[in-house]
């Protein structure tokens, strides 16, 4: 059985995009257990905690699909602000906590979208991609 391949080089947004995604966790934490957002719902926080941790290490690790997951949970956001009966009670339950991890994601986002980031991503999924082709060859029927 082959071993796992070594990931090429991160370029430096790949690497910035995954600290924002992890702080965008941190800070939803933080807030949290210091008191600073009135959390209506401990479940969706906790749920946000892991999705960003894990979207972060998902990029780390070459996950390009990763871009499009934080791509959807921005046009459900955005989704809810216009279903919403106006932009004011959208806002008024945002609490800083969200504001600031959403700001941090967001940012993330634009980073995945950077031509090296971009390339990157293309490359690990060819170098998977051979590995995986290699694999299934060796492997004894």
């Amino acid at each position: 059985m082959l071993s796992a391949p070594r990931l090429p080089v991160r370029p430096p947004p790949v690497v910035a995009a995954a600290g924002l995604l992890v702080g965008s966790a941190a800070v939803l934490g933080g807030t949290w257990v210091l008191g600073v957002d009135a959390v209506e719902s401990n479940g969706a926080r906790v749920f946000f905690i892991v999705v960003w941790s894990y979207l972060a290490w998902t990029v780390y690790q070459g996950g390009g699909w990763a871009r499009w997951a934080i791509a959807a949970i921005f046009v459900v956001t955005v989704w809810g602000g216009v279903n919403a009966p106006s932009w004011q009670r959208a806002l008024a339950g945002v609490t800083v906590g969200e504001a600031a991890a959403k700001a941090l994601a967001l940012l993330a986002f634009g980073l995945l979208l950077h031509p090296a980031a971009r390339e990157w991503f293309a490359l690990v999924r060819r170098l998977l991609a051979h590995v995986d082709a290699n694999e299934t060859s060796t492997t004894p029927r």
